[in-house]
């Protein structure tokens, strides 16, 4: 009975990566004002967990604010990676780690719905077939001890590629607890993302929230 229990929320975690197979989502002009609109207007984008208070890991970008529905939050659209990736993401997301780094820039988020929203730059050349692209990340994943629950499907961005992956991975800390994560390739012309979401075995609250974030995300 516990076998078939587990069995169930796994069977859960895939179906909610299938439902991100969504229409892309419609595109933006490009521009937007580099200012954060007031504390009181919409929301302040280093609120909590300031990196370097000399330096703005984002960039306010107005065309992809999105208001608040009854299953998502209110969104505000920022600029990433000096401009490289647009999103519209949660107003009460708050930045855990950051490095721009040239080839190995990252941004970390983390939702107060119990779930981490990280975006690593790959090295991985552009030209390659996705077939190979995808082969070398896989025998990544397996190096790190992780195991593969659902591979290679097909995910939409707003301008780009996407291939979703469903990982499961023991902590070395925790031996009798499962960790999960939906990773995503995101690939442009010009570069190749990893899309690392970190939860645990429920996610049916938060599936759209993620969903949403990632399917606005314009990658250049």
């Amino acid at each position: 009975m516990r076998l078939w229990r587990k069995v169930g929320r796994v069977r859960i975690l895939q179906s909610c990566l299938f439902g991100w197979v969504l229409a892309a989502a419609l595109g933006w002009g490009c521009g937007g004002s580099p200012s954060a609109p007031s504390r009181d207007e919409v929301f302040y984008l280093h609120e909590r967990g300031v990196i370097d208070g000399r330096f703005s890991w984002e960039r306010y970008y107005p065309p992809l604010d999105r208001a608040e529905t009854p299953r998502l939050p209110r969104r505000a659209g920022v600029s990433i990676f000096n401009d490289d990736v647009r999103l519209s993401r949660p107003i009460d997301w708050y930045l855990r780690t950051a490095d721009y780094t040239p080839q190995r820039r990252q941004i970390s988020y983390q939702s107060p719905r119990q779930f981490v929203f990280s975006i690593y730059e790959r090295l991985d050349p552009v030209a390659q077939p996705w077939g190979e692209v995808l082969k070398r990340y896989e025998e990544e994943v397996k190096k790190e001890g992780s195991t593969i629950l659902a591979a290679r499907l097909p995910v939409s961005g707003a301008n780009a590629q996407a291939r979703g992956y469903l990982l499961k991975t023991k902590l070395a800390s925790r031996p009798d607890y499962d960790n999960f994560a939906h990773e995503i390739l995101v690939r442009s012309p010009q570069r190749i993302l990893l899309v690392q979401i970190v939860h645990g075995e429920n996610v049916e609250e938060a599936i759209d929230e993620m969903g949403a974030v990632l399917t606005s995300m314009l990658v250049y």
